[in-house]
């Protein structure tokens, strides 16, 4: 029974990463990015739904179905704050930071041979994919800090006392 506790974890986490990729995409104002952070969230929706109804199809009720995805009503502020918003290596790094404890979580549960078939054919495809995705991600944020090197190399403060005579 203790196992099918984990699974039930491993399902609210994976609705949890849903969430955080979709406020994410909300934040961001990047378009490829924004792309890339909307397509994982519906990703983690997708592999959610198949945990549950691998779990419902063992007689298993999963914890929950959904999640809700609305934000509480955003002030003014808040709008300005997020269309202000340039850190999106952090926001990235703490999708793919949980993404990896999802992956931790999958590995331990699969190293159980008495998981069913169909429980475990979901969590081995979900984790190869958080696997590769983790590395698209690393190398969009690698790609973030060379755009971020370039930005400040080509801007040079000159003094005014290199021109006086």
């Amino acid at each position: 029974m203790k196992k099918f506790e984990k699974i039930q974890k491993l399902l609210k986490m994976t609705f949890e990463a849903e969430k955080r990729y979709y406020h994410a995409a909300q934040e961001v104002q990047i378009v490829p990015l924004t792309r890339f952070l909307n397509y994982q969230s519906s990703k983690r929706n997708k592999f959610a739904n198949e945990i549950a109804e691998a779990l419902t199809f063992n007689d298993i009720k999963p914890v929950m179905s959904y999640i809700d995805k609305a934000k509480s009503k955003l002030l003014g502020l808040d709008i300005k704050r997020s269309l202000e918003n340039t850190k999106y290596i952090p926001i990235m790094t703490k999708c793919l930071d949980f993404d990896q404890d999802i992956i931790d979580t999958s590995a331990l549960l699969l190293k159980d041979r008495s998981l069913p078939v169909d429980i475990a054919e979901v969590l081995t495809r979900q984790m190869t994919f958080l696997i590769f995705q983790w590395i698209e991600g690393t190398d969009i944020i690698e790609e973030l800090n060379s755009d971020r090197q370039v930005n400040h190399k080509k801007t040079k403060i000159i003094t005014l006392k290199n021109y006086i005579m």
